[in-house]
């Protein structure tokens, strides 16, 4: 507990934040993610072309800022249905997150594949990452959905499994917005306050 190493990070955008700009686009409601998920069942994941940034490429970490700028041009395209905008995006972030996973998979030596976070309520996120885990021999874990949405029950439970340890911290402990869980990791290129 508390001991991390980041194997990669995004270096613009992050999946939560380009799904609740990419609802934005659509007109659709905050948080993104689950109105994306709802109007994407009713859309074609492959009507819209769009881009898989890193896909294939060495590189382990994350991009989508240019993902949100392609839905940002087929939506004022007036060329595409919302459903198959959504579909077509969903996608292609699982495409990202598949791929990146597999990378960080196969360098490395853990059991399990553990998915937490807001996208991790998306279930068709969590049944690709599933099925990846499967394919490359791992377990796969992933809290109820209902613990992916509340950052608040995310880290109060960090907070009970660390005072169950003995852990304490005083009050006077500074609040940061962006606080690294792998503090020695190297800043990344692009990603400013972000890694």
């Amino acid at each position: 507990m508390g001991d991390y190493r980041r194997l990669a990070t995004t270096i613009d955008d992050a999946a939560g934040e380009a799904f609740d700009k990419a609802a934005k686009l659509l007109g659709l409601a905050y948080p993104g993610g689950p109105a994306i998920e709802q109007l994407a069942t009713r859309g074609n994941p492959s009507a819209v072309p769009l881009p898989r940034p890193l896909v294939g490429s060495g590189e382990p970490h994350f991009s989508f800022a240019g993902l949100k700028s392609a839905v940002q041009r087929a939506v004022a395209s007036g060329d595409f249905a919302h459903e198959d905008i959504a579909a077509s995006f969903q996608q292609a972030v699982i495409d990202c997150l598949v791929d990146r996973a597999r990378l960080a998979l196969r360098g490395s030596e853990a059991p399990t594949l553990v998915v937490a976070g807001g996208v991790a309520a998306n279930e068709t996120i969590r049944l690709s990452l599933a099925d990846l885990a499967r394919q490359e021999g791992r377990r796969f874990s992933v809290p109820p959905a209902w613990l992916c949405t509340d950052n608040a029950a995310m880290i109060g439970w960090a907070g009970v499994e660390r005072f169950a340890m003995g852990e304490r911290d005083s009050l006077d402990v500074p609040a940061r917005a962006r606080w690294p869980l792998d503090g020695r990791a190297e800043k990344v290129r692009g990603a400013g306050v972000k890694a």
